[in-house]
């Protein structure tokens, strides 16, 4: 499935130049098949939420799904997906971490284009691991739009409006990347 608009490889193109410090590193993310990488991560997180069921969110004291709260673990390098049940940005995140679980591995991601797993790659890459995290946010924020059309989302008890929102890191403030009505 095409998820990429041309604006994608245009913002991409400019992360790069402005801000990636390893030449190598450059050489190989522009190496990536990132339609590949987009369909991979909304496959996971289209994964995920089936996982999710009633159950387990009232084990974690959630009716209903205020902010699905997607952020980067810094330190495992895989993308992690929480929900909070008020749907007032401002304030969902006060509460902390509820459920907290990787929903997208990038192990496979670090091993084929650096050759190393996720939990090495900080060390490897260096200051340019965090823009490759910045990368997967403009993934996440391009892929949202298909999610919340696919049943694994539908079938979720959700406050309207359900936000979404994304970090670079566990402590990060978060920023709005999309918001779904009825």
């Amino acid at each position: 499935m095409k998820i990429f608009s041309d604006n994608f490889y245009t913002e991409l193109e400019a992360l790069i130049k402005d801000r990636f410090e390893q030449e190598e590193n450059i050489q190989i993310i522009q190496k990536v098949d990132w339609e590949v990488e987009a369909n991979r991560c909304l496959a996971a997180m289209t994964n995920y939420l089936n996982s999710i069921t009633k159950d387990k969110l009232r084990y974690s004291d959630i009716e209903k799904i205020g902010v699905i709260d997607v952020y980067w673990n810094e330190y495992g390098s895989d993308i992690e997906i929480d929900f909070m049940p008020n749907n007032d940005f401002e304030i969902a995140y006060d509460e902390g971490c509820i459920m907290n679980n990787s929903a997208i591995d990038n192990d496979v991601f670090f091993e084929k284009y650096f050759g190393v797993n996720g939990e090495g790659a900080w060390k490897k890459i260096g200051n340019d691991y965090l823009e490759i995290a910045t990368i997967f946010y403009f993934i996440i924020k391009a892929v949202v739009p298909f999610l919340v059309e696919d049943e694994s989302f539908k079938k979720l008890p959700k406050l309207s409006p359900c936000h979404f929102g994304f970090a670079g890191s566990h402590d990060e403030e978060r920023t709005k990347v999309f918001t779904y009505t009825t």
